[in-house]
């Protein structure tokens, strides 16, 4: 198991704690979430008429890509077929439920429970320009400061690259706490362009 730490600093919890703690409370979560996963998915299949599940590219821990698993709420699409606006897909969005499938991803060590936002290559490119490959010395998280301090506000994470990058020079178990604790108020109190 890789810790999750920047070789120049050393420290008990990035290096073993978090990572051994992400895949058990992870797969914990993901097995306690697991009945509702599968109602959403039966939900989204039936409503939208097209696979629930997706599978998108995002870049992680050291550059490396994975594949990032969530409810497909076709963003691309506002209506069905029949011009119907889809307020279900909306509502998974903005609940973060459609996230759900990411659990999983943590629970085999693709993703932190917290960390940076994972971001696909073409976005992960252009902020390594700014900041080179220091997001990527730990695993990208399902919640983070980003997704905490700066949700729905309109701006783009090139503007809050200083939040990722605090978070990786600086990572501690009360810091995880504490953006976890803030993680569903967050969700319900700012919401991200949908």
């Amino acid at each position: 198991m890789e810790a999750d730490v920047n070789p120049s600093r050393s420290g008990v919890y990035p290096r073993y704690g978090k990572p051994i703690l992400d895949r058990i409370v992870g797969l914990l979560l993901a097995l306690l979430t697991l009945p509702v996963l599968l109602v959403l998915l039966l939900v989204a299949w039936t409503a939208f008429g097209w696979a629930p599940l997706v599978r998108e590219r995002r870049i992680g821990r050291n550059g490396q890509p994975f594949n990032l698993y969530r409810i497909n709420t076709r963003k691309d699409h506002r209506t069905d077929l029949r011009g119907r606006r889809l307020w279900l897909s909306l509502w998974l969005r903005r609940t973060s439920l459609d996230e759900l499938p990411q659990l999983w991803n943590v629970t085999f060590g693709r993703m932190s429970l917290v960390g940076p936002r994972p971001l696909p290559p073409v976005e992960s490119a252009a902020l390594d320009a700014a900041a080179p490959r220091r997001r990527h010395t730990t695993r990208p998280g399902l919640t983070g400061p980003w997704q905490v301090y700066a949700r729905g506000d309109g701006r783009d994470l090139s503007d809050h690259l200083d939040v990722d990058l605090a978070y990786v020079e600086h990572i501690s178990f009360r810091r995880d706490l504490a953006i976890l604790a803030r993680t569903l108020p967050a969700v319900f109190r700012h919401h991200e362009d949908v």
